[in-house]
């Protein structure tokens, strides 16, 4: 059952009140992750989600970013984490000043920059033409790696939109950025949530197994 895009009902306004949070374990690594509602979405009862982590996993340990913790500790120990939810740029990607409020994650100054987003700039979709996704989109990316040694893994779409996906996939290959491809994980329905949320817009997000397939091969293109 293949995914599309436009059926996320899941509003990209209001998903977090704080939008940065961070995790410190005495780490020698610092991970970022930049996401949006796949990687972190605060509890919505009017949507019957409760929990404050990646959407719909069962629970925090769950969701993408804790399996990608999880499995980078099994080689680095204990690792210091942030999670930023930029849920907020996608629906103004053009706006490059937007960024600033995000500043506590460009002040983690992490080793690991996650870039796991790209879904909510369909809502944008008539800007394209103007304001080309891959301008905007490189200058996130590096606001957010200050660190010259950073290592930057950029995902592509849960839910496939070839123009969006061509975009990310392309700044990523001209920067020399590593690139996760997720687009087949949205046309199975066994990694989304379905039947476990009466909301069909949470129901579609990754369910526990679509998560645990996403931080693999993050974790995979990190390890690499």
């Amino acid at each position: 059952m293949i995914r599309k895009i436009e059926e996320n009902t899941v509003s990209a306004q209001s998903q977090t009140e704080n939008p940065v949070k961070i995790t410190k374990n005495g780490g020698k690594i610092r991970v970022l992750f930049i996401g949006n509602s796949i990687t972190r979405h605060a509890p919505k009862p009017e949507l019957s989600w409760y929990n404050d982590c990646g959407m719909a996993a069962s629970s925090k340990e769950k969701d993408y970013v804790h399996v990608t913790i999880k499995l980078l500790e099994e080689r680095y120990g204990a690792i210091d984490y942030a999670v930023a939810n930029c849920a907020a740029w996608e629906r103004a990607y053009y706006d490059d000043t937007l960024l600033q409020n995000w500043s506590a994650a460009r002040d983690f100054n992490a080793d690991i920059v996650v870039i796991r987003l790209g879904e909510n700039l369909w809502s944008a979709r008539d800007k394209f033409d103007g304001q080309p996704i891959e301008k905007h989109f490189a200058n996130m990316v590096e606001y957010f790696s200050p660190n010259p040694f950073a290592k930057v893994v950029v995902s592509g779409l849960f839910w496939a939109q070839p123009t969006i996906e061509k975009a990310l996939y392309g700044v990523a290959k001209n920067k020399g950025y590593a690139f996760v491809g997720l687009d087949d994980l949205g046309e199975n329905e066994e990694n989304t949530a379905t039947k476990k949320f009466p909301h069909a817009g949470v129901a579609m997000h990754p369910g526990d197994l679509g998560m645990e397939h996403i931080a693999r091969r993050i974790a995979t293109a990190i390890l690499q």
